[in-house]
């Protein structure tokens, strides 16, 4: 039952730490992703390793591990309030060709992050942007602006406003 308290306990540490943190830490993997890929091999390793001889003990906690994971992510789908806390919302740092300095500072992403994302997507002017939203995964989304009359003819006027 202490393996089990452990587990628990280190599961929603670090859930709480990563939700801390911000979304680009998690860049392309889910918090519930990288809680397997360390916590196993962690819980493994001792029985392993033969410091803990206790090889069900490691199966204990790595099942707990897991039912905690899948007990997450039936929560969020069944209730929206839980969803509402584990599940990181997107942030939208440009807004009709302006950034939102809060959001940005936030999120602790720069402008030059949100350049780039723009530069993937084919935008080079600041002006041609919608929105740019840090999406859950920490990726970048760029939604270009309906086209203008006054486009200045692809240059970045936006990496000049303190990017």
């Amino acid at each position: 039952m202490q393996t089990v308290i452990r587990v628990v306990l280190m599961y929603f540490m670090v859930w709480g730490a990563f939700r801390i943190m911000g979304k680009r830490e998690l860049s392309r993997m889910s918090p519930l992703e990288l809680v397997l890929l360390l916590f196993i091999p962690q819980l493994f390793s001792r029985a392993l390793t033969r410091q803990d001889y206790s090889f069900t003990n490691a199966l204990i906690g790595a099942s707990t591990l897991l039912s905690l994971v899948f007990l997450s992510s039936a929560l969020s789908y069944r209730f929206r309030g839980v969803a509402y806390v584990m599940v990181p919302k997107p942030t939208v740092l440009i807004e009709n060709g302006r950034f939102i300095d809060q959001a940005l500072h936030e999120e602790r992403i720069t402008r030059r992050d949100v350049f780039d994302a723009m530069q993937k997507s084919g935008i080079v002017d600041l002006d041609e942007v919608r929105w740019a939203v840090l999406q859950s995964d920490g990726s970048i989304a760029v939604v270009p602006a309906e086209h203008r009359s006054d486009q200045s003819g692809g240059v970045m006027h936006g990496a000049h406003r303190g990017g």
